[in-house]
């Protein structure tokens, strides 16, 4: 096989130049190295159970991703693509440690991989969705690598029939569980990547995650008598950007909280219910988005959160809210990942930043403008350095129990976690089958709302207590509804 470079047992802040040739995933690990603090702070949630204070009740959810098949794979291909991905370093390794953490390679971990793969049988629609709510809460075990593969069958016998906001796909279904500890999104598709190939066994294309260059602050190429004073200014407006960045960083944390609307009732202390579901709204289509997305000068994800504040505002009248008729602070705690210098890695490299979304009755087009702007405002804003940078500074500083309390009142001031996640452009084969579709769910201390792409579709997802928000499904009709009506204005 090809030589390729490899994670080393990484480290996110580690030298770049060290890394390792490898001929396949019997290969001599590297010595561990301290943890990045994101990584550290995830390994401690894996170990104790939780990222939040005990009092908030909330366990360390797994990152979950369903995958839908004609068949069910055998445990030969099961083996042989798990043996693949053992190239990165942390799905062979433990999280070792107490109250500092590092990653320990296990021994022979080639003849343990049968270990992490069960399969269940399920004999309807209801028991499939039962099993994935188990599959998106139950914790993994921390004892071992932080990963395991679940193979979903119909018992023989079964009966189905869907139910609104259901799957909408029957089995076999391959559940993949990772936790966020092993890497980020971005990271984790590099695994995906790595364990498909393309129908015609070339490698997987996925969208490019780059994101466009941000103006330059100080552009000495332009230097001139003409255009020195509107260097400065533009030098003295981002200074001033960013001490307003450092003022949100840290006011947002102890804040108002968000409104109280029919799609979240928060309260001053926020607390783990004990009860999530997953609910799936139909797939809507890319290329809908990307027509509004050229036409109206805007990205992909622009789109997304507009649609998706105008379908929320859509619940709120549909749940006779009376807040529909003003414009309430609804906000979302949303990933934002740094550049990297070796995709190839599994790493930790983001934070949380603030996004507000536009609801209220108001048209369509001006939700997009308006949710063009801040999120353009929130590119160009230094907003996410600065965050990563104060939260390193305080995690090393004040300590364990503070940055989890942090990371609790930040949270918990939000409606909702957002996540965009863009999957492979045309079909995938995973375990020597063909993937027909994907689903991504992922519990939290609120409500989780998650959008993946996959062979030119959108999949909008949902994970919450559904005594809270009751007939969730009708927010994945009123996207649509949104998405066409939009397409319509715009044609």
């Amino acid at each position: 096989a090809k030589p390729r470079i490899a994670d080393p047992l990484l480290d996110d802040a580690a030298p770049d130049e060290v890394s390792v040739e490898m001929q396949g995933p019997g290969y001599t690990p590297l010595r561990p190295r301290r943890m990045s603090l994101m990584t550290h702070t995830l390994a401690r949630a894996a170990k104790t159970g939780t990222a939040f204070p005990s009092f908030a009740n909330v366990p360390d959810f797994p990152i979950t991703t369903f995958f839908f098949m004609d068949e069910a794979p055998n445990d030969a291909d099961l083996i042989e693509t798990l043996k693949k991905v053992m190239s990165f370093d942390r799905l062979r390794c433990v999280v070792m440690g107490e109250k500092t953490f590092e990653w320990e390679a296990v021994a022979d971990m080639e003849q343990k991989l049968a270990s992490h793969v069960t399969r269940a049988q399920v004999s309807s629609e209801l028991e499939l969705r039962a099993k994935m709510d188990a599959l998106i809460l139950e914790p993994l075990d921390a004892s071992r690598p932080l990963w395991d593969v679940t193979v979903v069958t119909l018992a023989p016998g079964a009966t189905w029939t869907d139910s609104p906001g259901g799957p909408g796909r029957k089995p076999p279904m391959v559940c993949v569980r990772l936790s966020h500890t092993i890497g980020d999104g971005i990271s984790l598709v590099n695994v995906l990547n790595e364990a498909c190939v393309s129908e015609d066994g070339s490698p997987v294309r996925t969208v490019n995650f780059q994101r466009r260059p941000n103006p330059k602050v100080w552009d000495w190429s332009t230097l001139s008598p003409v255009n020195i004073l509107t260097q400065i200014a533009n030098l003295i407006w981002y200074i001033l950007k960013c001490v307003y960045a450092v003022l949100r960083a840290l006011v947002t944390p102890f804040g108002p909280h968000d409104s109280k609307t029919a799609f979240c009732d928060t309260k001053t202390k926020v607390v783990y219910s004990g009860k999530r579901t997953l609910v799936t709204c139909p797939s809507f289509k890319l290329a809908d988005i990307r027509e509004v997305k050229t036409q109206m000068g805007c990205t992909v994800n622009d789109v997304v959160c507009a649609c998706l504040a105008g379908a929320l505002h859509k619940y709120q009248v549909y749940r006779g809210d009376p807040a529909a008729d003003r414009k309430p602070l609804v906000r979302a705690a949303v990933p934002y990942a740094f550049p990297r210098k070796n995709p190839a890695e599994l790493t930790n490299s983001w934070t949380f930043v603030s996004l507000p979304f536009f609801l209220g009755p108001m048209d369509i087009k001006d939700r997009l403008a308006k949710t063009k702007r801040r999120c353009d405002d929130m590119k160009r804003s230094p907003e996410a350095h600065v965050i990563a940078g104060i939260n390193t500074v305080a995690g090393k500083l004040l300590g364990a129990k503070f940055q989890s309390q942090t990371i609790y009142d930040f949270m918990s001031r939000h409606s909702m976690v957002f996540t965009n996640v863009p999957g492979p452009t045309a079909p995938v084969v995973l375990f020597g089958q063909k993937v027909k579709d994907f689903l991504f769910g992922m519990g939290n201390l609120v409500n989780q709302v998650s959008v993946i792409s996959y062979d030119g579709v959108m999949t909008l997802s949902l994970v919450v207590d559904p005594d809270a928000v009751p007939d969730a499904h009708m927010i994945g009709k009123f996207f649509q509804e949104e998405l066409d009506n939009l397409c319509a204005k715009l044609i």
